[in-house]
């Protein structure tokens, strides 16, 4: 048993990666979604609400 313990290591900081690199990805998305509001003439507190309620508004 004690062979599964540096792999169960592994596979917990494999999805530790995973899931920076996935939540990076999407935070350069909200980042880009935001500056195209910006350029469209939103000011950033209305972007700032309009990404809260989304996020809200997400199911569990």
């Amino acid at each position: 048993m004690t062979s599964s313990a540096p792999q169960t290591t592994t596979q917990d900081h494999s999805s530790e990666l995973l899931e920076s690199l996935i939540a990076g990805e999407i935070s350069l998305q909200i980042q880009n979604i935001a500056e195209g509001l910006q350029r469209e003439g939103w000011p950033m507190p209305l972007v700032k609400l309009f990404m809260h309620v989304a996020v809200e508004d997400l199911p569990e």
